[in-house]
């Protein structure tokens, strides 16, 4: 059995995988790795993660920071960007993650969905915001749409420098102690607000990655270039 700091009751523990249970609601196949599966940058480890999910081999980005999305074609495998918007099925497709921020969004159809990858410089660049009217172009409306945070480094761990205040307002930092630490969760929530959302439909609740060493990879704890995979895909699992 996993420990208990793996899941929350967003999130639940499956094969490997941090699975959303509103995502599994709408039956897609989509999940989070955990260190259980090893690091995500080696192709053989993203290849066995994804056949567990019954997937092929999922198209990655050149992850920049910043708030450009893509749309999920074969041909876009590999380019800089920092997200992915799917509307059609039989294709896979995956950002890394080891403390920024892997945000999912979906219709409430489950016909369009994307992941979104943002830390400090993507919140900063409003790749929330971006996500959000990505689906405008498809016509997919911000009432219609649902959010959701993976695991990421929490406000309990992020400890920044006082310039970082002047990229994001009062209510996206915790101080304490005399020091200050950014809630990317709080600045995600605050943006999909800003673009839409409804408050009911946005989940942030979500497992530190910095505090639980044994389950989740981070860059600032560890200092090493190892990742975690956040999957989705439109196609369905089997009814």
């Amino acid at each position: 059995m996993p420990p208990s700091s793996v899941a929350t009751r967003e999130w639940l523990w499956k094969d490997g995988f941090l699975v959303n249970t509103r995502l599994s609601a709408l039956g897609l196949r989509h999940g989070v790795t955990t260190r259980q599966l090893g690091n995500m940058k080696d192709e053989s480890c993203r290849r066995a993660a994804a056949a567990i999910l019954g997937l092929f081999a999922p198209l990655t980005l050149k992850q920049v920071h910043g708030a450009k999305i893509l749309a999920a074609f074969a041909e876009n495998d590999g380019l800089e960007a920092d997200g992915w918007i799917l509307d059609v099925p039989g294709v896979s497709v995956g950002v890394y993650a080891a403390d920024c921020v892997p945000l999912y969004l979906w219709s409430d159809d489950g016909k369009t969905a994307g992941v979104f990858h943002a830390g400090r410089r993507g919140a900063a660049a409003g790749m929330a915001k971006a996500a959000v009217a990505a689906f405008a172009r498809l016509g997919v409306s911000a009432s219609r749409l649902s959010a959701s945070t993976g695991p990421h480094i929490g406000a309990c761990c992020y400890k920044v420098s006082a310039e970082l205040e002047k990229d994001f307002p009062s209510s996206s930092f915790v101080r304490r102690d005399g020091g200050l630490y950014l809630d990317l969760a709080v600045e995600t929530r605050r943006q999909l607000f800003e673009s839409g959302l409804r408050p009911d439909r946005v989940v942030t609740d979500s497992p530190c990655t910095a505090s639980h060493p044994d389950e989740y990879f981070s860059f600032r704890r560890d200092k090493q270039d190892a990742r975690m995979l956040a999957l989705l895909s439109l196609e369905q699992w089997p009814s």
